[in-house]
């Protein structure tokens, strides 16, 4: 379970912006919208998380700073060489954060275990490593930290006492440009497994860039999960009995394609003499007469498709305990299939581990609805050369049963477009000018 995430000077956010998980004190916070993780320092985490904002005020930057440090974790030793840029773009509207490593942590639970883990990097440079564990029942433990001195470009690795394993093969292995966890991972390191499979295994990011495949749910469909695929779907009043998963050949899969476009996807699917296979989904509709018609899903509607490729991921985290971000949930959603998707992360019945879930949204009818507990509210703003700010809804000193979407959009709380015309006023210019310039 994730307890914070923490960023500064990547893209819009420059100051350090925190997003906690940690619920609040009251009865509220720590009943059906939180886990109990028996850790006495953060007795009860939140299940859900909402990020609100204006366009361009920095929701999709706090999504894209978690999936670049997964990213980074993931694939740092195994996806680099030496030399190359690590990608991390700083604020760029300061000339002092433009010459600043941009920094990232995460602190987390796995398996009782609490771990803060963080790292700070330029776009060619780990400059800074840590990793620090409290194991039930004990004291925190140094893993390891790590620094850099620019004078020298030497980095200097310090492990912990109580890590075992080929240390000194670890140290000499680690470049520049990739992350020390990463790398004794890579050479065997069962101490570090954990908190690198956390990222790995329970961290799932979607970008707003990122349109979810269809093909996890379509596995999911073949298998004795359907039913639950279709409880999923019958939860959100997709009308669907049934789901086939026909495989095709690609050479078939593709034939109405250009040749243009057909021959270069075939030679990209190509391993060996060998070609994998396309799954093509189709979902069964009852007529009058009870009769079930299949349709391909591609001539579903944009929301029945969303929902599909929505479904597998979905109950995976439920079933799992893993967290997922998603950017912009609500895009091709109807608001009550949003506020389902947001229900199931509190009910028993569909949420049966740790499960947590974050998400930027423009849509508030959730919010009235106490789908989100207000401690899991969270707003952004772009603060011109501060850059993103991040604010719990908390700091407003909300009350319990408030109307926050109708306080959100009447701008109690900030973090709304200004709109600095009368649409009226924008229709009447439009009809009246012949000269754009004047619009």
């Amino acid at each position: 379970m994730l307890i914070e995430f923490s960023v500064s000077n990547f893209r819009s956010v420059a100051e350090l912006q925190t997003l906690s998980m940690v619920a609040g004190s009251s009865r509220s916070a720590r009943g059906v919208h939180s886990h109990d993780t028996g850790i006495a320092a953060v007795p009860h985490l939140l299940k859900a998380a909402a990020i609100l904002g204006p366009n361009g005020a920095g929701k999709s930057t706090l999504v894209n700073a978690m999936y670049f440090m997964r990213q980074f974790v993931v694939s740092s030793a195994r996806d680099s060489q030496e030399g190359e840029e690590i990608g991390a773009e700083p604020f760029l509207f300061s000339n002092e954060t433009r010459k600043k490593p941009s920094q990232f942590e995460a602190i987390f639970v796995e398996n009782g275990t609490r771990y803060q883990y963080g790292f700070w990097v330029t776009k060619s440079v780990v400059v800074k490593e840590w990793l620090y564990a409290t194991p039930p029942g004990r004291k925190s433990q140094k893993w390891f930290e790590r620094g850099y001195d620019p004078k020298t470009k030497k980095q200097t690795i310090t492990v912990g006492s109580s890590v075992k394993g080929e240390r000194e093969v670890w140290k000499k292995s680690t470049r520049d440009n990739a992350l020390f966890l990463s790398v004794a991972v890579q050479l065997k390191s069962e101490h570090f497994l954990e908190p690198f499979a956390w990222f790995r295994d329970r961290l799932r990011v979607v970008k707003s860039s990122q349109r979810l495949s269809e093909s996890f749910s379509a596995e999911k469909s073949t298998s004795i999960e359907k039913k639950n695929i279709l409880k999923f779907l019958h939860s959100v009043d997709v009308n669907i009995s049934d789901i086939r998963v026909v495989e095709k050949d690609p050479e078939q899969a593709f034939s109405q394609l250009p040749l243009s476009i057909r021959e270069p996807l075939l030679k990209s699917m190509s391993v060996g003499k060998r070609r994998g296979r396309i799954a093509e989904v189709h979902l069964g509709h009852k007529t009058e007469s009870g009769e079930v018609v299949f349709l391909p899903l591609n001539e579903e509607s944009d929301g029945t498709k969303v929902l599909f490729a929505l479904s597998g991921p979905w109950l995976d985290v439920l079933e799992n305990g893993r967290v997922l971000v998603v950017d912009e949930l609500h895009n091709s959603l109807h608001p009550l299939a949003f506020e389902f998707l947001v229900a199931v992360f509190q009910d028993t019945k569909w949420s049966k581990k740790f499960g947590q879930m974050i998400f930027t949204t423009h849509e508030t009818h959730f919010l009235s609805q106490d789908r989100i507990h207000r401690d899991g509210i969270w707003l952004v703003k772009l603060d011109g050369v501060r850059g993103t700010k991040l604010t719990p809804l908390s700091d407003f000193k909300a009350r319990s049963g408030e109307a926050f979407d109708r306080g959100y959009l009447g701008g109690r709380y900030g973090s709304i477009p200004r709109i600095r015309i009368n649409p009226a006023e924008t229709l009447a210019v439009v009809g009246n000018s012949k000269d754009p310039s004047e619009l």
